[in-house]
């Protein structure tokens, strides 16, 4: 996307320019984008246009900072545009316009919850009035960043009410409890992401509040998963990828073999249930084996803690077998000898 968006205003640009007009990037983007021409600050552009200096070297050294795409797919920061400016000739650098995820009546926009599958949706809360009420509602996971943002730039706006705050409502309108888990997500019959805290049909199964239906690998069949995202390993879903070191695994398996084990039962449960075995959150936290919320466990992180202990204890029996066969080698030369 962000390849495409820079293809078509590049294409659009020479277009423009090519039947002798002027290009404004605010113009091409959002309106409320605005520009400013000059490293001194310089003239204001809201985005109508503006009249370039006829050799970018008017203008002085090139910026070193880079141009960036927007969130509307516009060119933010250095345009690489040499402008006029009241002055004599300034670069122009150009504020991506705010993010806008609602609309004047303060319903969500539908482009941000498209999917195809369960596994591209995830449940962001927003506040939807002054009392503190809040919206648990289903986006596409490639969005959650830009709603979360608008979603907490929407909680500073409200005024401080007086009245009383009431549970968190799902898209499907279900209430949760108060403290409780994210509700339950899933891609709809009409391709858009939806929350329910009643539950979602997942295969054979009904998803609890709290947990997503998650289909395809790795899963053999559509499997209930804690938490709001579905595990996704492939390389091209994920970024920032960087490999664990070994003192990295030295020190996830050190904190592993500190984890307390108990046994216990939830407070919901009888004498008469069978009691579980784990750790308790409290007892570990932070650690990679909780979810960011605090409130469970994350089985991916909790095995992956396992696996970098298994691989630390594999490293440290071989260097001991190589101990032991030199030693063989030693103690049976020295026999020999005598």
């Amino acid at each position: 996307m962000r390849h495409q968006s820079l293809l078509v205003l590049g294409f659009t640009t020479a277009i423009i320019a090519a039947c002798g007009g002027s290009v404004s990037l605010g113009d091409l983007g959002s309106s409320s984008g605005s520009s400013t021409v000059g490293d001194g600050g310089g003239a204001a552009n809201d985005g109508g246009a503006a009249t370039e200096c006829t050799s970018k070297a008017d203008c002085g050294p090139a910026p070193k900072s880079p141009a960036i795409v927007c969130s509307d797919g516009s060119l933010g920061g250095n345009t690489g545009r040499c402008l006029k400016t009241a002055t004599g000739c300034g670069w122009e650098r150009r504020e991506c316009p705010p993010d806008v995820c609602f609309d004047t009546g303060g319903t969500l926009d539908p482009n941000l919850t498209k999917c195809t599958a369960p596994a591209d949706c995830v449940a962001v809360a927003y506040q939807s009035d002054c009392c503190g009420n809040h919206h648990a509602a289903g986006v596409n996971v490639a969005n959650e960043a830009k709603v979360t943002k608008c979603a907490s730039e929407r909680e500073a706006s409200y005024p401080k009410c007086t009245c009383p705050e009431g549970p968190p409502v799902a898209d499907d309108g279900s209430t949760g409890t108060f403290g409780g888990g994210p509700p339950a997500v899933t891609c709809n019959a009409s391709g858009h992401c939806e929350t329910s805290y009643k539950g979602v049909t997942c295969g054979t199964t009904t998803c609890n509040a709290g947990q997503t239906c998650c289909s395809g690998q790795p899963f053999p069949s559509p499997t209930c998963v804690d938490g709001s995202a579905c595990p996704i390993s492939q390389r091209k879903h994920k970024k920032q990828i960087t490999y664990l070191s070994e003192p990295d695994r030295e020190r996830l398996s050190d904190e592993l073999l500190r984890f307390p084990l108990a046994t216990y039962r939830y407070k919901s449960e009888s004498e008469n249930d069978r009691e579980h075995l784990g750790f308790i959150i409290d007892d570990v936290a932070p650690s990679p084996a909780v979810q960011q919320s605090g409130e469970r466990v994350d089985m991916y992180g909790y095995q992956t803690m396992t696996v970098a202990a298994v691989q630390v204890q594999a490293r440290e029996l071989a260097a001991l077998k190589r101990e032991v066969e030199e030693l063989k080698r030693t103690c049976g030369g020295n026999a020999k000898k005598r």
